[in-house]
This record gives structure tokens, C-alpha cells and sequence, in this order.
């Protein structure tokens, strides 16, 4: 039984680090060629075998490696783990073999160590070329029937869609050899209504138009339409945009086909690794952490052994991103359906009722446009008012105080970044928030969306701005470039104090400043203007003021008098209440899926 591909053909990215790396050899179609003396080093991140989670979730005890080649070749099987932030590495065996390339020629079974992972380095000892090669177990095992629902939401985003769909026909829906073939089937539900059917539908893909009511409701949607396949078991959300990895799917169908009972209720998470630089992880997993989140394993450089390792640790995590998320059905018919956040944190909020049952796995992952590199416009709105709604239900001991607290950074951040827009939309999702719990319920969501262009910045395209102040071209590609370091703290502290220089002259030699979108706030101090441009070419441009310092706390002030007047008892509603967002029947409602259904009929 192929419990695991070792692959080097790069569907996703191509970055051969994360893959293999060689010496004295080259990669082909055909597969990987080696000179006499050549080593194909597969102690990477997707091709290393993480013992201990196999060991823990399927209960497997023993493995083998086998290689489909042609020629003469030395197979060397590593155990690694990791102490001290230190790799240990210890062979397992060396074991020769020889082939015509007509069969594939396995290696001993041995035993999976108790921690850590496995590795393998292959070395030819003449010239040889390699085809195929997996991680095999003779154990035998009754594998679960498993059918995966994938769930894609988008909004005019056709390009990505249509990409994404070729991939999974390519590798997987139409693939005969693949491991998860026959048990796919894909829902998209296209908010915008621009998808065209033709170019995308096929026996194993479906689009439903939808009501735009955000990636919540699109998500939720395609959770209602394969809830009514009784063959599907799983349903896996994933976003439009990422670059899908098709082993990554094929690896969770595996997994989820030898996972032991107790873990039937765990939701497998994708880690995240960034599309602009593709061997960095952005995270694996994530602590909620009452809104200050913590990204595990954040900024790892996975082509490195030890990250690599220590990355198969395992950690606690809160929730897993919906970039990749898959839910088992039974966890869906228990926990009902999200809450309607419209975006943002509705993830989260999922994520917190599995109570840390989550299983992140080397390989599993997708690629996305790293989040600090868009600007995030009203989405300082959702952030806020998601934020109090999630820790009012989840967390009872985050007080008023505490939300104080959190109001005043994020504000003081805006105001720190001259973005005192994004401070009106802070303070309106917390006013929102205090509306209660029947507000939020018989809000107009579309509405209350529409409502926040008025706080939001007009974009503009980046090139408008070149020539601006003596701004080149070159400088409007921010996100490209590395992010200044931090100054030290006794400068931290007296750029603080200024009000990051609001109170002292600005610099004259830095009347405008180009910044991506979330910088080291550190890096404006003392600037008169900021141009702040994203990674997809739109920028907006805000101004230092005084004024608009001392109007942005006192709007802060009186709402903070608002918190202290309303907060307790609006947590109270919705701990109460919060139920009747997540049945069937609202959600039937609130996605209009009667008409729908009629006018498709």
C-alpha cells in the first residue's frame, strides 16, 4: 500500500529545493538522471515521512522505500529529529539495488521511529535514472471509504479558477494513477456570476451561482451542496486564488483512509507557504490567541533540514486557514454551519469549536499572496468587529478592558501609519458590535458593506504615482523588497513618544515615502506622506496631520465610553443567541437558496 509519493515533479511552484536536491545529476521529463557517483537528496519537505504523525494518527508501524529506476543504486534511509533546535540524524540502513527499470524494487520493511521523521538520499553507483519512488507498509489495514467534497468560493476571479480546475483535472480528476482518483468531486460557488460553465464544468465539477454575501457565503454554500451527496465524508474549502498542490490532496485522501477512529472528528490543515517567495511558510497552523494571533512556525524557510523537522512537530494550533481546510462531514451535521461574518475570522471562529483536534502534514500545503502585501481597506472593519463577536462566544474572560486594549493598538497603528481612515473602520466595528446580537442578526449584509466605501480610500493604479514627488518606478514594487529592521528600543520608545513623529518636524528628505501595505510602522517615522502600494499594482496616498491625530482618540475616547456602558451585556446575547446563526434553516434563508433553486429549475 503507497502510503506517501516521493515527488519531484513541481505542479505547483517551481522551487526543486522543496523537492529533491542533487548532486551530479539533472531532472528530466522522463524523471531524474544520475552520473555514477550522483545523489538525489529527497530530505525535503515534501518527500521527507513524518514517523510520528503516521505512528499517532494511522497507528502505522513500519514502512519500506520503493524506487522505480533503471541502473545501480544505494538507497539510504535517515531517521531525523530534532533536540535543542539541533538536527540529530541516524541511518537506518543502507541497502543496494540493481533494476532494468522493468519493475520497482522495495527496500527491507523497518520500524517507524517513535519521533521525528524519515528521510531518503539516493546514490548512484552507476550511471541510472530514476522514474518513481514512494514510502510502501505491508501492514495490513482496512482502508475507510473516503469521498472529498473540494468547496471553492470566488468573486470575478475567473483566471485562478480556471488555472486551479485544469491542475485537479490534469493530476487528479481524470488521472487514472492517481491514489484519489474516483473520490474527488468538486462544488465552486461563484458569487460574481462571471464564471463561464464551459470552459470549467465536467462530470467531477459543478459551479452554483450564489448570492454575494462573502467567502463565508460561498464557503457555506458549497458545504450545503455536497451535505446532500450521503457519499461525501469530507468537504475541503480552499481559496480561488492559491496554488494548489495536487499531492497535497492526494495525501490527505491517504491519510484520511487509514486515520484511526479517535481522529475521525480532526479537520486536516494546509500550511500556507507565500506565492512571492515560494520556500517561505507563512504557517502551519495558528493559536487564536484572543485576536493576537500566533502563526506556528511563522517565516520558516523550508528548504532548510531543520525547519523541515521541526516543522513535523507536533503543536498546538487553534485553527487552520480556509485556504485549506478539510472538515469531516460528522463535524459539520454536530457544529452546524459557520457564523455569516461576510470575511474574516469566519475561519477562526469554525476553527475554534474543534477544539485543537487539528493534523498538519509535510506536503500538505498551497500557495498564496502573502496577506501584508494587500491592502486591507475595509477589512480593519471585519477584523475589529469579527474579533469581538469570536471572543464573545469563545472566550467569556475577554472583558471589556481587554477589548479596550485591542481597540486602542489597532487604532494607534492606523494613526502611527497616517491612515486615519482605517480608523473610522476600526471604531465602526466596534460600534457595530454593541449594536447586539439582534442588529448583527437582521442586519442588511450586503448593506452594511456597501456602507463602508465611504470610509474606505479610493485606490489607484501604482504607475499614477510615479513621478510624484520623485517617485521612480522602480520604488512602487515595495512587497518585492526586504523589510527594514526595527530600530533599537530606547529609539522605539522615543518614536512612541513622538507619536512616530507627529509632534516633531518631518523629514525633508523624506517628503514622500513608499511603503507596502503593512510595514514596520518604525520605517515612517518622521515622513509628511506616505504612498502605500500593493502587490497588485494599487496604491493610496495618505498625509501626516495633527489634526486628524487628536480627532481620530477622541472618536476612540467615546467609544470606549460605549464599551464600558454596553459590553458585558452584548457578550451575554450573543453567547446566548449565536446558535440560531448556524442552523440549516437560517442559512437556507440568509443564502435565498429557495429562489435559487427555482430559478435553476
Amino acid at each position: 500500500m503507497i502510503l506517501q509519493k516521493i515527488v519531484w515533479n513541481q505542479q505547483s511552484v517551481e522551487e526543486p529545493e522543496l523537492y529533491y536536491k542533487l548532486k551530479n545529476g539533472i531532472k528530466s521529463e522522463s524523471g531524474i538522471l544520475l552520473n555514477a557517483g550522483g545523489e538525489a537528496d529527497f530530505l525535503t519537505y515534501m518527500n521527507i515521512f513524518s514517523a510520528e504523525k503516521w505512528r499517532k494518527y494511522t497507528g502505522i508501524q513500519s514502512v519500506c522505500v520503493s524506487v522505480n529506476f533503471k541502473g545501480k543504486i544505494k538507497v539510504v534511509i535517515y531517521a531525523l529529529s530534532c533536540k535543542n533546535k539541533k538536527v540529530c540524524s541516524k541511518i537506518i540502513m543502507q541497502f543496494p539495488m540493481e533494476s532494468k527499470g522493468e519493475d520497482s524494487v522495495n527496500t527491507p520493511i523497518f520500524a517507524l521511529p517513535e519521533s521525528g521523521v524519515v528521510g531518503v538520499s539516493i546514490i548512484a553507483e552507476e550511471d541510472t535514472a530514476l522514474y518513481a519512488a514512494s514510502y510502501m507498509t505491508d501492514e495490513e489495514r482496512e482502508k475507510k471509504e473516503v469521498k472529498i467534497g473540494i468547496g471553492i468560493c470566488t468573486f470575478k476571479r475567473e483566471k485562478y479558477v480556471e488555472r486551479n480546475m485544469k491542475v485537479l483535472k490534469e493530476n487528479l480528476l481524470n488521472n487514472e494513477n492517481a491514489l484519489s482518483y474516483g473520490h474527488l468531486s468538486v462544488c465552486i460557488s461563484d458569487n460574481g456570476g462571471t464564471l463561464v460553465r464551459e470552459k470549467i464544468e465536467d462530470e467531477h465539477i459543478r459551479i452554483v451561482k450564489n448570492k454575494n454575501l462573502g467567502g463565508v457565503g460561498g464557503f457555506t454554500r458549497t458545504m450545503f451542496e455536497h451535505m446532500r451527496d450521503d457519499s461525501i465524508t469530507h468537504v475541503l474549502l480552499m481559496d480561488d486564488d492559491a496554488v494548489i498542490s495536487p499531492e497535497a490532496i492526494e495525501r490527505t485522501y491517504t491519510l484520511l483512509t487509514l486515520l484511526k477512529e479517535k481522529y475521525r472528528m480532526a479537520v486536516i490543515g494546509g500550511s500556507l507557504l507565500r506565492e512571492d517567495l515560494p520556500t517561505l511558510q507563512y504557517e502551519c497552523g495558528a493559536c487564536w490567541n484572543d485576536g493576537d494571533i500566533v502563526a506556528n512556525n511563522h517565516n520558516f524557510d523550508m528548504t532548510q533540514l531543520k525547519n523541515v523537522v521541526i516543522n513535523e512537530q507536533i503543536q498546538k494550533a487553534e485553527y487552520t486557514g480556509w485556504w485549506y481546510s478539510c472538515i469531516p462531514v460528522p463535524f459539520i451535521k454536530e457544529m452546524h454551519y459557520p457564523l455569516p461574518f461576510f470575511i474574516h475570522r469566519d475561519d477562526i471562529e469554525y476553527g475554534l469549536r474543534a477544539k485543537g483536534q487539528f493534523i498538519f502534514l509535510n506536503g500538505i500545503t498551497i500557495w498564496h499572496e502573502a496577506f501584508e502585501n494587500k491592502l486591507p481597506g475595509f477589512l480593519e472593519y471585519y477584523d475589529v468587529r469579527n474579533l469581538a463577536i469570536t471572543n464573545a462566544i469563545h472566550n467569556p474572560q475577554f472583558a471589556a478592558k481587554d477589548f479596550k486594549k485591542m481597540l486602542f493598538v489597532q487604532v494607534s497603528s492606523n494613526i502611527g501609519k497616517y491612515r486615519y481612515k482605517y480608523v473610522d473602520l476600526n471604531l465602526k466595528g466596534a460600534v457595530d458590535f454593541l449594536r447586539g446580537f439582534k442588529w448583527f442578526y437582521n442586519s442588511d449584509t450586503l448593506g452594511v458593506h456597501d456602507g463602508l466605501k465611504k470610509y474606505n480610500y479610493q485606490s489607484m493604479s501604482a504607475e499614477e504615482f510615479i513621478g510624484h514627488n520623485g517617485i521612480r518606478s522602480e520604488d512602487m514594487d515595495p512587497c518585492g523588497r526586504p523589510e527594514a529592521e526595527p530600530p533599537c528600543k530606547l529609539k522605539r520608545i522615543l518614536i512612541m513618544l513622538s507619536m512616530n513623529g507627529h509632534f516633531l518636524p518631518a523629514y525633508k528628505n523624506r517628503a514622500t515615502k513608499v511603503a507596502r501595505p503593512n510595514p514596520n510602522i518604525y520605517d515612517l517615522f518622521r515622513c509628511n506622506e506616505v504612498v502605500y502600494a500593493d502587490a497588485a499594482g494599487n496604491a493610496i496616498c495618505v498625509k501626516r496631520s495633527r489634526i486628524e491625530l487628536l480627532k481620530a482618540y477622541i472618536k476612540m475616547l467615546k467609544v470606549f465610553r460605549l464599551i464600558d456602558l454596553h459590553y458585558d451585556k452584548v457578550c451575554e446575547e450573543y453567547r446566548k443567541n449565536h446558535s440560531k446563526l448556524e442552523s440549516k434553516d437560517f442559512w437556507s434563508s440568509y443564502l435565498e437558496l429557495k429562489e435559487v433553486q427555482n430559478k435553476e429549475m
